[in-house]
């Protein structure tokens, strides 16, 4: 059986702590020990997951499990569905941890976000600071991105014009590495 921590916890269902304290003191949630409460106490994924307000295949388990254990992938796929799915200050939440241990893709994303004011206020200069850093970690589609961002004559735009830019960067990198690959096949 998997367990998760209550910050994981809390996220996936959107619950404050002490509503899942009570869930586990009414035994409709159990813990992996039975000792005292606290921060570092572990809840069962199996008991949670009817809780959670994210739509999660079975394969996503494993991920939940992952990203909870601090694997930046994970958490970076994570934050992605919690993205997806509408709840993006959650999917901020974990791209800024996956980002602070040098993932490149949450970085990509986080920058995104900050453009974009999603799950954050905007803020363009944080956010190509993010995209400048997954750049620098080798980030195909930041790369790209970048060559457009640092461009002196580049217009002022308000958040959502910036951020169809940056769809549209995306899309022609992805449509490229996609041609690529059929040519070498």
């Amino acid at each position: 059986m998997a367990f998760i921590s209550l910050n994981t916890a809390t996220a996936l269902s959107g619950l404050s702590k002490r509503t899942l304290w009570r869930r586990v003191a009414d035994r409709n949630l159990r813990t992996q020990d039975a000792g005292e409460p606290g921060e570092r106490t572990l809840v069962a994924l199996d008991d949670l997951l009817p809780l959670s307000r994210l739509r999660l295949n079975t394969d996503d388990h494993d991920l939940v499990v992952e990203a909870d254990q601090g694997t930046p992938e994970a958490q970076c796929d994570l934050a992605l569905l919690f993205l997806a799915q509408g709840f993006a200050a959650e999917a901020v939440r974990l791209l800024e941890m996956a980002a602070n241990r040098f993932y490149p893709e949450a970085m990509h994303w986080l920058g995104r976000c900050h453009i974009a004011g999603t799950g954050v206020a905007p803020d363009e200069q944080l956010g190509i600071g993010w995209i400048s850093k997954a750049a620098q970690h080798g980030h195909i589609t930041a790369k790209r991105m970048m060559q457009y961002l640092d461009n002196p004559a580049r217009p002022r735009q308000k958040p959502e014009a910036l951020e169809a830019v940056l769809d549209d960067i995306e899309r022609k990198v992805v449509l490229s590495v996609l041609r690529e690959t059929v040519h070498r096949g």
